[in-house]
């Protein structure tokens, strides 16, 4: 019955016996257990020794190593377990007082090669840091990988806060705190692309093609790569690099795992509520429902949620994950599911300072005069699902098929308060001061489906053929957004008594935006290895092709009226549509926000890989890639560029060298070239009403190109361990910045995105190591990168008897993203016989550009952001263990500056924010985030 319960080929047993005779105590019996294929370490795997009838064992360390310490004299029996391997043969010795210390090296055979008479199969401990390490040294190109098993112990619930720990990578945050977007090598999110299992997906985001990486969870993950160097049969739209996905596929085993927990956010365990609100039930605006040309009345709207708000003291979150795998049919048949559900509470508490549109030249040149004092509470509920599935079938040992299913959803319930004491209300009294009071209820719901038909193809003993055929859609939904103003003015009545008014300057705004953007494509290579010489060579030759389609809608309708509230009496007033008042049909602004786009793309690749002398490798070849866009607004007729057609066509070449100066140590070159196409949103001619200024876009926007340079060396000890030190240099043609234009008269202004910023250069370096002391470990990663960018910006001064007066100046600046400094810091404990893993995690960011300015010495800045994160799972059971994830320890906070002196500005105005501890700077920003807690168990058979 026993048999028959693990008829799954859960494992053999390897045993080595040796006989020795007794007599001292002072010997030692040492040595490492690698795979025989690969030589690399198996951590985990369990060493026994039997001696005299008594038994001890000790598990493989993370370096591969064993040690048994105190051997007596005399005959003893070794014996080595570990999932997944086969049977070898057995050894007996003996040891004796002249054996001070025996050692005793095991090479184990991967089981899986005996299972099955069938080429096509798959690999064993694909998600353990050895298999990624294997990767990572015989791939042709630079590329950091996260094993699963790694990002199991990570802090981390989802893909973009597991990005911050690879080399090189730091995460933009959202307004909980959360990661959100990636930035590689000081390179943006508009420069890196995003692939799961190698495959290119559509971005929900409403203007951009990046993807937001906070949707998916990291439990669903294989393994995490950031590609840094681009191969011609990859796109080559990432500049900064790409990052894959690589989801779990099918095991060669039954393998069944879950997970439950629950936590919480310590921002709502000190009296500070959760504001929680019931979303619109109106899915869609009035325009979408009547047509463009229907006049909206008040009472098209529901205030559901303004008026259905309530608090939640200490809300408790929850996840939940199950993957389920098995192979079928004499191994021929692999099927996988997996799914993930995550419902986290998190919010933020922020002070910001908000300068005028424009500054003043006195004190000093650009002085900022700061308008509005913003008190605000942010509480955020997301709600994550996630489940995706893979079946492969082998068809014989030449032919195998596989789909691959992905379904992301998440529902984002953003309640912001916002105090706003107008003119900071520094100079009246505190019965005499105006605060304009704003409440805004935000659900953004996004998803993203993936379908992929795979095929692997042995047409004969010198060619191999695969395809994709790919249908992805992604969508991203504002139903009903909410914001309601209003001004209370605290003064004294008749009587001498404090009375709040509420004025009938109240304002009521309802949003809706719709965003879907659909890929239907092909991918095809075809691989021919001959032999040239006495040398293996390989050409590959292949393409793609994607039609994408791209719809938008937006628009807002602003309400005035209101109610008013003065002396404890209350007095309705009618809310009357301020705008559209007369229909969407009327408003061109927000006609040009409405808008569908067709982008054909193809491309076309030739590549080669040779050895041309032994441990050299050389990979290279020439990516073409032609882009076809078509673009149309509702906007009238009449309008100018109201539609659009942009084409160009991009020449790619790339080349790789590899040299192996040892079976563990490589030296890497390359060169390849990309490109970054221009955001959706920032080539069709719309136009959005920003905090400070109206945002357009560019129908003449050029897309980005790039030379890329890397230099690396990488040395591979065994187990996880690794060094690598390398450097890169990235020379950008026509980057996309943000200008401020005229629009009309000299005093309207916007923001508009444009190449007018020369060329920029963007250069650093990477130093990552790790290394495994017994069962503790350390794990370090460094970058430095510098990049530089000069643009053109308005400067306002004033010279002494003259008026003021305005030009442009240049100023050489940052990317938008970059910080200097980059770093990981991790202590690992690992103990197989305690069954305990722990992780302290600490992430550094230094000093980064957060947001460009239109004047000259006003951009925004982040200080350096520092967190500390612990981890740690106990097994309970052989199948069943308890883990915990803390993020946020120290209560680190992001604060944004201005490089300016803060003892120019109005010292109350530096008093709202605390202490300005930097004379040559103004803090201007500060958000706080608190401790999040979460803590569950996992089963795993």
């Amino acid at each position: 019955m026993k048999h028959y319960y693990f008829r799954y080929r859960l494992l053999l047993f390897l045993a080595l016996s040796l006989l020795f005779s007794v007599n001292s105590i002072a010997q030692t019996i040492r040595g490492k257990v690698s795979d025989f294929k690969t030589g690399e370490p198996l951590v985990g795997a369990t060493v026994h020794l039997t001696q005299a009838g008594a038994s001890r064992f000790v598990a493989v360390s993370l370096n591969g190593s064993y040690s048994f310490k105190n051997v007596k004299n005399g005959a003893y029996q070794l014996q080595v377990n570990y999932v997944g391997y086969s049977t070898s043969q057995v050894y007996e010795g003996s040891i004796t007082s002249a054996d001070e210390t025996k050692t005793i090296n095991v090479s184990l055979q991967d089981a899986s090669q005996q299972m099955t008479e069938v080429k096509i199969t798959a690999s064993t401990g694909k998600e353990s840091d050895r298999a990624v390490r294997t990767i990572e040294k015989t791939s042709p190109m630079v590329l950091n990988i996260l094993s699963a098993n790694t990002i199991k112990l990570l802090p981390d619930v989802t893909v973009a806060n597991a990005l911050q720990r690879v080399s090189g990578v730091t995460i933009q945050r959202s307004a909980s705190g959360e990661g959100r977007y990636a930035i590689i090598r000081g390179m943006d999110q508009r420069y890196n692309s995003t692939l799961v299992n190698g495959i290119k997906i559509p971005s929900p985001d409403q203007q951009y093609r990046f993807v937001p990486m906070d949707l998916f969870p990291s439990e669903m993950l294989e393994r995490l790569e950031v590609i840094k160097a681009l191969t011609p049969n990859m796109e080559g739209d990432a500049i900064g690099g790409a990052m894959n996905l690589v989801m779990k596929s099918a095991p060669s085993h039954f393998t069944l795992s879950a997970n439950v927990s629950g936590g919480f956010s310590g921002l709502f365990s000190d009296g500070r509520l959760f504001n929680a609100f019931n979303a619109s039930p109106n899915k869609q605006s009035p325009a979408i429902v009547n047509g463009n040309s229907f006049a909206a009345t008040p009472a098209d709207f529901n205030n559901k949620a303004i008026t259905s708000g309530h608090s939640l003291n200490n809300p408790f979150s929850s996840t939940a994950g199950l993957t389920i795998g098995d192979r079928f049919a004499n191994n021929k048949l692999g099927v996988i599911v997996s799914a993930s559900y995550q419902n986290v509470y998190r919010g933020s508490d922020s002070k910001q300072l908000t300068p005028n549109a424009q500054p003043t030249p006195v004190p000093l040149p650009n002085s900022p005069q700061f308008s509005d004092a913003y008190d605000r509470t942010y509480s955020t509920q997301t709600k994550r699902v996630g489940i995706h599935n893979k079946i492969d079938y082998v068809i014989n040992d030449k032919n195998k098929l596989s789909l691959y299913n992905l379904y992301i959803h998440q529902d984002e319930s953003e309640a912001r308060f916002t105090a706003d004491t107008l003119g900071l209300g520094l100079n009246t009294t505190a019965l005499n001061k105006q605060i304009t009071i704003s409440n805004r209820s935000t659900l953004t719901q996004q998803s993203i489906y993936n379908s992929t038909l795979h095929g692997d193809h042995i047409l004969g003993k010198k060619f191999v053929f695969n395809w994709d055929g790919v249908y992805s859609v992604a969508n991203r939904h504002v139903p009903d957004r909410t914001e309601f103003s209003y001004d209370a003015n605290k003064t004294l009545n008749t009587a001498g008594s404090v009375v709040t008014e509420y004025d009938n300057n109240t304002e009521l705004i309802h949003h809706w935006e719709n965003n879907r953007d659909r890929d239907l494509s092909g991918y095809a290579n075809l691989i021919f290895t001959p032999k040239i010489g006495n040398r293996d060579v390989e050409f590959a030759v292949g393409g793609l092709y994607r039609h994408k389609t791209r719809d938008a809608d937006y628009i807002d309708y602003k309400l005035k009226g209101g109610l008013t509230y003065y002396n404890n009496n209350f007095n309705s007033l009618p809310f009357a549509i301020n705008t559209p008042a007369g229909g969407l049909g009327s408003n061109n602004d927000q006609l040009e926000n409405n808008y569908h786009i067709t982008e054909n793309d193809n491309a076309e690749y030739f590549q080669f890989k040779f050895n041309p002398v032994d441990k050299l490798q050389v990979l290279g070849g020439v990516r073409v890639e032609n882009t076809d866009m078509s673009y149309a607004t509702q906007s009238p007729i009449t309008v100018t560029e109201r539609s659009g057609n942009i084409k160009y066509t991009d020449v790619l070449p790339s080349i790789h060298f590899k040299y192996e100066l040892a079976d563990n140590q490589n030296i890497r070159a390359s060169y390849f070239a990309s490109i970054s196409r221009p955001g959706f949103g920032e080539i069709v001619p719309y136009k959005i009403t920003g905090e400070y200024y109206d945002q357009e876009g560019n129908p003449h926007l050029k897309h980005i190109t790039a030379d890329n340079y890397d230099l690396r060396y990488e040395l591979f000890p065994g187990g996880a361990d690794q060094f690598l030190i390398g450097t890169f240099y990235k020379k950008i043609y026509n980057p996309i910045e943000f200008f401020v234009v005229r629009d009309g008269g000299p005093s309207t202004q916007v923001i508009k995105p444009m190449n007018d910023a020369g060329n920029a250069t963007n250069y650093g370096v990477e130093l990552l190591a790790t290394k495994f002391f017994g069962v503790l470990g350390f794990s370090v990663n460094y970058t430095y990168t510098h990049s530089r960018i000069t643009t053109s910006k308005l400067l306002y001064q004033q010279s002494a008897g003259q008026s003021a007066s305005q030009s442009l100046v240049d100023e050489t600046r940052p990317l938008q993203g970059q910080a200097d400094n980059v770093g990981n810091a991790s202590i690992l404990f690992k103990s197989a016989k305690l069954g305990l893993d722990m992780q302290a995690a600490f992430v550094y960011t230094g000093e980064r550009l957060f947001q460009v300015s239109p004047y000259y010495n006003l951009d925004f800045y982040q200080h350096a952001y520092n967190q500390l994160d612990f981890s740690f799972e106990k097994t309970i059971t052989k199948k069943l263990s308890f883990y915990g994830k803390i993020n946020n320890i120290t209560n680190a906070a992001a604060k944004i500056y201005l490089k300016y002196p803060h003892a120019q500005i109005d010292p109350k105005q530096q008093e709202f924010l605390g202490k300005q501890d930097i004379t040559s700077q103004t803090l201007v920003q500060s958000d706080f985030y608190k401790t999040f807690f979460l803590g569950g168990f996992r089963y795993k058979f």
